[in-house]
């Protein structure tokens, strides 16, 4: 072998040696928001929720992340009895972060993890409406729960509690009525000027003109959302049907790196 063979080998050595370096340098800066993708594991609650004295919080994934969607990476977490191997083909993969974040021993799988990854640590803004459920433990006090749904009345949120029937350790929830939330009438848009918001009629598609209404609801929706700015245009999307209408709007959204956002409306969630 010539000297000039063993100094490539060197210098793809060092070069490899720097791109593992710099992997794990990127990997200390990352962010990491744990969520677990179901709510009645005992363990969970005595762990992370002070003895079933907290709450649990129920996201919209989509909405969590679609505020920044470029910026985050997500995944199950992998749970192994072995550390994965790290090889000079994962460096550009995307089984890197994977492997090298997302793999814990079995002894964790019963916490179901999801991880949303993302290269800025701390604060991290998410759509306002993310939020879907809050489910109260087994001890949390009224005190709270009133407070809790208060604050967030109004806000289509489902509340429900954690309930154990006595017959199993199992763990269930019954629905909560929140006595905050008050009659909002969204439909009736007689007396709101929604300006070129909303298509015209002519340009809907006939078999989509009895969903209308809802496009107005949408419409006053998105006017109340503290994320909203400014509405550039709305309408039911190509993907629409008769079975499944559905209604997009594009804005420009609060805290957001891109210059505009889009934001999906299943009629049928919304009836």
């Amino acid at each position: 072998m010539s000297f000039t063979a063993l100094l490539n080998i060197s210098e793809s050595r060092s070069a490899l040696n720097n791109s593992f370096d710099n992997v794990q340098e990127m990997v200390k800066a990352l962010g990491i928001f744990s969520l677990s993708k179901s709510y009645n594991i005992s363990s969970l609650w005595a762990s992370y929720a002070k003895n079933h004295t907290g709450i649990c919080i129920e996201y919209y994934l989509e909405d969590l992340i679609s505020k920044n969607n470029g910026l985050y990476q997500c995944f199950d977490v992998v749970y192994s009895d072995t550390p994965p191997d790290i090889g000079v083909e994962d460096i550009n993969s995307d089984t890197l972060l994977q492997k090298m974040i997302g793999t814990k021993h079995f002894d964790w799988d019963k916490e179901q993890e999801f991880r949303i990854v993302c290269d800025n640590q701390g604060k991290n803004h998410y759509r306002s409406d993310a939020v879907c459920g809050i489910i109260f433990g087994l001890k949390t006090p009224d005190e709270s729960k009133n407070e809790l749904m208060k604050l967030l009345r109004n806000r289509d949120i489902k509340f429900k509690q954690i309930v154990n029937d006595g017959k199993s350790y199992g763990l269930h929830t019954q629905d909560v009525v929140n006595p905050y939330d008050g009659e909002v009438n969204l439909i009736n848009h007689e007396k709101i000027d929604f300006g070129d918001i909303v298509p015209d009629e002519a340009y809907i598609r006939e078999d989509h003109r009895v969903f209308i209404p809802y496009l107005y609801k949408v419409a006053t929706l998105m006017r109340s959302y503290p994320d909203c700015i400014e509405i550039f245009n709305m309408d039911f999307s190509e993907t629409s049907t008769v079975k499944d209408p559905i209604i997009y709007v594009n804005f420009k959204e609060k805290e957001s790196v891109y210059p505009y956002s889009k934001k999906i409306f299943h009629i049928n969630n919304m009836i």
